[in-house]
């Protein structure tokens, strides 16, 4: 796709969510999940563009509508739950291990309403290194480089 395709008017109409960062924050793991294909094409394409941002507006138009219609779905099954969790980030700095009380609270409304688990299955595969011994983690690492290095 070429740049010059995209005319100004068409970057004049971009319409912001109206979404602070916090409940964004706060949702952004089941978020991740729910656009993930949206975000993996449009980070392809900032990969492949280059220099020029308006290379990827399409794209970016397609994540901004994911994430739309997922904070809309969250919003009317999930609002008083996001609404506590944000909050709570937003008085504790964002740091969320002060807020697990109402996490787990938005986390059970997402799973029961909306069907979205906290549990990523990419990287629950395996052991976490700080829960390994150091022979068992140098072993793992060079069984990942040789995979590597093997394609």
């Amino acid at each position: 796709m070429s740049c010059e395709n995209i005319s100004w008017e068409e970057l004049d109409d971009y319409k912001d969510l109206g979404i602070t960062s916090v409940p964004l924050m706060a949702a952004a793991d089941h978020l991740g999940q729910a656009c993930k294909d949206a975000n993996d094409r449009y980070m392809l394409c900032r990969n492949d563009s280059g220099s020029d941002p308006r290379a990827c507006l399409r794209e970016g138009r397609v994540v901004t509508n994911c994430t739309k219609q997922f904070m809309d779905k969250v919003y009317k099954e999930c609002k008083m739950p996001l609404a506590r969790y944000a909050t709570c980030l937003d008085l504790q700095t964002r740091l969320p291990h002060m807020c697990r009380k109402t996490q787990v609270e938005f986390d059970e409304c997402m799973l029961q309403k909306l069907g979205s688990s906290r549990n990523f299955t990419w990287y629950m595969d395996k052991q976490p290194a700080y829960m390994q011994t150091w022979p068992e983690a140098i072993s793992e690492l060079m069984s990942d480089v040789k995979n590597v290095l093997k394609h």
